[in-house]
């Protein structure tokens, strides 16, 4: 059975520890008693320090922040969407925002793409690691992986990851439906049978397979093409593209290390 038939009849997969090692949980603080903190959007481990999330998990429209970024955590390996902040790394691995890198153009849900470097690397095994992101710019069809969280009791406030598989809406068809351009996104459509307990989540990752972008060297781990914008109920979803700013999110990476070597020369150059 090809993978597109599998993923069409494996509805609502619940992740278990390792299955999606990139994918991370952004918390905020809300019971400063008890240390506890809820999530509110997700993101994509792509580099040692670096997660590819949404700008408007972060900032407004005029770029003010919507959160205190200093009770903010970015949390890998963890299943659940509440959580206390452990002493040491065991699974789950917590860890503080340094900075936010936004689009010079940024409108939400336009230019919506954020890479955000934290305080300390990430320690990659078994249930923490990166995923490859597109470097070119392409369209899909059939079916990709996207994430949601899901409340397995109805009284629970509580909610726990899952993936679901998404089906890529063409852009014209998607323009037609939604009224507006698309150029920016990619489309999705789940066939939410209960809209109620699946949501997915802001930030978070589409994942497509066999794509033939050169990033992509393990076609079982799939690589990221879209970060989700705007989620809605009986219409297509948009997600901001990925490929279309890989030279971007890369020089982000590029430019913090450049300064740092830029930094270095200086200092040298006075010392002789």
């Amino acid at each position: 059975m090809s993978r597109r038939n599998r993923l069409r009849t494996s509805f609502g997969n619940e992740v278990h520890q390792g299955a999606w090692p990139h994918h991370v949980l952004i918390f905020r603080l809300y019971n400063k008693l008890k240390f506890q903190y809820r999530a509110f959007c997700a993101g994509s481990i792509i580099g040692e320090k670096r997660v590819l999330t949404s700008t408007n998990c972060f900032f407004t429209n005029r770029k003010n922040p919507r959160h205190k970024f200093d009770q903010v955590r970015f949390v890998a390996g963890i299943l659940k969407t509440r959580g206390t902040e452990p002493i040491h790394d065991d699974i789950e691995q917590w860890r503080k925002l340094e900075r936010v890198y936004t689009q010079k153009f940024y409108r939400f849900p336009a230019f919506n793409l954020a890479v955000v470097v934290l305080t300390k690397p990430w320690v990659f095994n078994t249930y923490v690691n990166k995923i490859p992101y597109a470097t070119k710019e392409q369209d899909f069809d059939g079916v990709c992986t996207a994430t949601a969280v899901k409340a397995t009791r109805s009284w629970s406030t509580i909610k726990y990851l899952y993936t679901q598989e998404v089906e890529m809406v063409p852009r014209e068809e998607c323009e037609k439906i939604l009224c507006r351009s698309c150029r920016l996104f990619m489309c999705t459509v789940f066939n939410n049978r209960n809209q109620y307990a699946y949501s997915e989540t802001e930030g978070g990752g589409l994942v497509c397979y066999e794509t033939g972008d050169p990033a992509e060297v393990d076609i079982n781990q799939g690589v990221l093409v879209a970060v989700t914008s705007i989620v809605n109920i009986g219409l297509p979803n948009l997600n901001m593209r990925v490929g279309l700013f890989s030279q971007w999110v890369t020089d982000v990476s590029c430019d913090v290390y450049v300064n740092k070597f830029v930094m270095v020369l200086c200092i040298l150059m006075l010392c002789y």
